[in-house]
């Protein structure tokens, strides 16, 4: 290396463990959001306990972690959409509170 010339500086990148850590600050932050927009109540059946967020439109099909895109559903409601006994159909994504119809199957 020539006398007067400095090292080029490493471009500072986040380490996998901490970006993981500011993805989960993110989602804990539009999770209580989502939450506290639902009245921290299920909207299938208006449970207040063992809340989760669900996503309308799962990420694997384009779906974001916007809030527009999550509503709370009790962990019975929850295992009931992911068994295709509660669907949930898209109906107006800019209007949060009324955002989806929930259809039960028979």
């Amino acid at each position: 290396m020539l006398p007067n010339a400095q090292p080029k500086p490493k471009p500072k990148l986040l380490s996998k463990r901490a970006e993981k850590a500011a993805k989960h600050t993110t989602w804990r932050k539009v999770r209580a959001v989502v939450l506290e927009r639902d009245k921290h109540q299920c909207r299938a059946c208006g449970q207040k306990h063992g809340l989760d967020v669900h996503h309308v439109v799962m990420r694997s099909l384009g779906g974001s972690d916007d809030e527009s895109n999550l509503l709370a559903l009790c962990r019975d409601c929850h295992a009931s959409v992911h068994g295709h006994v509660l669907v949930l159909r898209p109906i107006d994504m800019s209007n949060p509170q009324k955002h989806v119809s929930m259809e039960w199957v028979k």
